[in-house]
This record gives C-alpha cells, sequence and structure tokens, in this order.
C-alpha cells in the first residue's frame, strides 16, 4: 500500500513539475507547424521516389523560412546541398491559381515536375488545379511556361 501510495505521489509531482512547461512546447509544436512545408512530405521523395513520401522532423531543414522533412539523413544532406533544386516553387500556393490570379492551397500529393520545378496543386471537390492545369495546355489555350510565367508574377503580387 505504501509503494502504491509512492508511485502515485511520485506520478502526481511529475506531472506538476512538467505542467509550466507544455505551453511552450504546444507553443513551439505550433510554430513548427505553421512553418512546416508540403504537410511534412519529403521534397526529395518527389525526384527520386517519383511520389511523396512523409518525412520525419527528426531530419528537418529549414529553406527561405519553411520548414521540411526528410525520410532519413541522406534526403536531408542532399536537400541541404541544393535546396533550390529540391524546394517547390510555391510551397503553399497553386501555381495554376496563382496564373489565375487566385490563392488555393495545395495538396501534396497533386504534384507535377516541369523543367526541374516541383509544382504542388490544389484539389478540392470543386476544383482539381493539376487537371486543370493539363486541360489548359492540352487545348492549346497557353503553354505551360506562360502558366509558369503568369504563376510567378502572381504570386510575387499576392504574397504582399
Amino acid at each position: 500500500m505504501i509503494n502504491h501510495d509512492l508511485r502515485v505521489a511520485a506520478t502526481i509531482f511529475t506531472i506538476l513539475a512538467l505542467m509550466p512547461a507544455l505551453p511552450a512546447y504546444a507553443a513551439d509544436n505550433e510554430a513548427i507547424r505553421a512553418q512546416l512545408a508540403l504537410e511534412g512530405y519529403s521534397p526529395v521523395s518527389y525526384y527520386e521516389q517519383g511520389h511523396p513520401e512523409k518525412g520525419s522532423r527528426d531530419y528537418q531543414s529549414t529553406y527561405q523560412g519553411n520548414v521540411y522533412w526528410f525520410t532519413g539523413a541522406a534526403q536531408k544532406d542532399a536537400f541541404e546541398a541544393n535546396p533550390a533544386t529540391y524546394a517547390p516553387s510555391f510551397p503553399r500556393s497553386c501555381p495554376y491559381n496563382l496564373a489565375q490570379g487566385r490563392l488555393e492551397t495545395i495538396d501534396p500529393t497533386n504534384f507535377k515536375i516541369v523543367d526541374g520545378q516541383l509544382l504542388l496543386f490544389h484539389r478540392s471537390t470543386e476544383r482539381d488545379g493539376r487537371r486543370q492545369w493539363e486541360e489548359s495546355i492540352s487545348s492549346s489555350r497557353i503553354t505551360e511556361k506562360e502558366l509558369l510565367r503568369r504563376a510567378k508574377g502572381n504570386f510575387l503580387d499576392l504574397k504582399f
């Protein structure tokens, strides 16, 4: 009975001792989530594996204010050696919608690599940015380079 009471008291003491640290931990965790790009998918995987793979916070790097997670040390090292090669052109915005003058969030599983640039598109029940991108090109209304040019121009305008 005394051992049980001591264990309960030790547990309560530990919880009380850690409680002041919980808001700081939550704030740090929230700050990381706010900066986390690609919902934690590794940008290197799109190139090396041909599909997105979830990374780990154990292997992370920051580039242009965005936090990227990787599947392992080799991916992290590759990214840090040349982040511009792997980082998406628009880490949080759909390039098709940017080309149309709209901001839409991305679905990191809806992607395409164009001229070595990782593009991530919006996808919802109403709209699929990648499908619309492809339809615009296939109907010969516009070229991929022109869509990219418009997206980059609007990105700078809409970013500020």
